[in-house]
């Protein structure tokens, strides 16, 4: 049984005006709430608040407090509104026809409660108290979700980004998985992206080893899903980056799914099999499974069965290396397939980037010499060092230079004005508080703001450089010479363009804010 505090603190705080001065009250109370059982939180929490005129009266004027509960789970909302005509009124009316029967439905509300509290543990490991987004609403939260974790992994295409954004990338995915557990219509409609999903979980397993555990979350659900595990059983490229990772992280994600179990080499298999795994990551397995329910089985999209049209597509990895997958056989390949282009062709003096092991990192160089499929590259190390390598034309660690599109002097000198011009930090970062409230000056919808600071800063770094801050500049202009409902709307059609259009492109007029 839950030890409350006394409610007269929470009566006193709400006469007395003083709801701010008394966070540290209240964040104690949300601890309890989250270790407290469905009963407990129906009969001692909501339903004894609003017994109180005065707190009844607050909720009932507080129409922030009704869009935050619409966030929740639709069985979760069913069991709070279930306790009061006035809380009934505030849920999403899609969960208005489960109210009545939420008490025959024990298991589907604990459930919606095991997943707030997960992502609630998951967002008490960032510290990232900027707000230039606004919560999905309920209908959408659930895709949502996992199409923004998906979208913050695919975003990550070179190892600065890694190393600065991974483990928030991560965190997002954690969080998409956990809100759509055993919805597999919702995971059949991202399946394209597998491949781009499972080679970041396992490039971030094999550097981060200490993010372990939070992508074992992820292959248990993502496994749980027939679409996306037809594509880690026929696609060597990621078995051998699953192989490729340490043999006790192997054995972990081999006790996520039977399937991935198969997958991994011999030794790793032993150590799954035998226990020889920390407890903490034994259990991983179980907590998933304890959130998805009975499995709802997919009504459209992809079935085992299915023809689907041929079609490739590139995919950078996390560390910059293309490859391209067919949607259709869900194989992979190093060359570039002739419906894309045909194989890659060098010649002497063309500017390439080779990929150093080494240091992580893609170097900027000529072609020396092409000959019999191997070409000879002259590059500069990041330590300045000069360097030869000779390999095959078609080899994963050679591609071309792509020129990126500059700030043009206009952009430059608007952007660098503005960004100086910004309180707090240095003359090369800014915090990115400050930042995203000079972001909030271009008058564009919070919904907007969203998918350019998605974009802006894929990472969600705490701190911003010159780079981060122009970005984001161009993208508010790009987005203010577009079609305004199509703006306003700002779902991912907006990101997706803002990425692949967009941000490498010069804007048609420099941005324009309410300075």
């Amino acid at each position: 049984m839950a030890n409350w505090p006394k409610w007269s603190i929470y009566e006193e705080c709400l006469a007395k005006d003083r709801v701010m001065s008394a966070n540290a009250d209240f964040q104690e109370f949300k601890k309890k709430v989250l270790k407290a059982s469905i009963e407990e939180i129906d009969a001692e929490v909501f339903n004894k608040l609003i017994q109180v005129p005065s707190w009844a009266k607050a909720w009932e004027a507080d129409r922030e407090l009704h869009l935050k509960v619409q966030t929740l789970h639709e069985d979760l909302q069913s069991a709070i509104g279930a306790q009061h005509e006035v809380l009934k009124k505030s849920i999403a009316v899609s969960a208005m026809g489960s109210v009545s029967s939420v008490k025959e439905q024990p298991e589907e509300v604990l459930r919606a409660i095991e997943k707030e509290r997960m992502i609630d543990a998951i967002k008490e490991e960032e510290d990232d108290d900027v707000d230039v987004t606004a919560e999905a609403d309920a209908e959408q939260r659930t895709a949502t979700a996992l199409q923004e974790g998906i979208d913050a992994v695919t975003a990550i295409d070179e190892p600065a980004k890694m190393d600065s954004g991974g483990v928030l990338a991560l965190n997002k995915l954690r969080i998409g998985c956990i809100r759509c557990a055993g919805e597999e219509d919702v995971f059949t409609q991202e399946v394209e992206n597998a491949p781009n999903v499972f080679s970041f979980l396992f490039t971030l397993a094999k550097h981060k080893p200490e993010t372990i555990n939070g992508v074992a979350e992820v292959m248990n659900q993502l496994m749980a899903s027939s679409s996306w595990c037809s594509v880690m059983e026929k696609n060597k490229f990621l078995q051998d980056c699953l192989r490729e990772l340490p043999k006790g992280a192997q054995a972990v994600l081999g006790l996520q799914s039977d399937k991935v179990l198969a997958l991994i080499d011999e030794d790793a298999k032993r150590m799954a099999r035998g226990g020889d795994v920390p407890a903490d990551l034994r259990t991983v397995a179980e907590r998933m499974q304890s959130i998805r329910g009975p499995r709802k089985p997919a009504t459209g999209g992809y079935t085992a069965g299915k023809v689907e049209p041929e079609k490739w597509k590139a995919i950078k990895t996390p560390e910059g290396h293309t490859y391209y997958y067919n949607s259709r056989s869900r194989e992979s390949t190093w060359e570039r397939p002739a419906e894309l282009g045909g194989p890659m062709v060098y010649r002497s003096g063309d500017e390439v980037e080779v990929w150093s092991n080494g240091m992580r990192s893609w170097c900027k160089g000529k072609v020396y010499q092409v000959a019999d499929g191997k070409v000879i590259a002259d590059f500069a190390l990041p330590d300045g060092s000069n360097a030869r390598k000779e390999l095959p034309s078609q080899h994963k660690d050679l591609r071309p230079l792509v020129a990126r599109s500059d700030w043009s002097a206009e952009e430059k000198e608007a952007y660098q004005r503005w960004f100086n011009g910004i309180e707090g930090g240095s003359s090369s970062t800014k915090h990115a508080k400050p930042i995203s409230q000079f972001l909030w000056k271009s008058q564009l919808p919070r919904e907007a703001l969203k998918q350019v600071w998605a974009v802006g800063n894929s990472g969600m770094k705490p701190n911003l450089k010159f780079e981060d801050f122009a970005k984001c500049c161009r993208l508010i202009a790009h987005c203010q010479a577009m079609d305004p409902a199509f703006v306003k709307e700002g779902e991912r059609p907006l990101r997706v363009k803002l990425r692949s259009e967009c941000v490498n492109a010069k804007p048609p007029a420099l941005p324009k804010f309410e300075l």
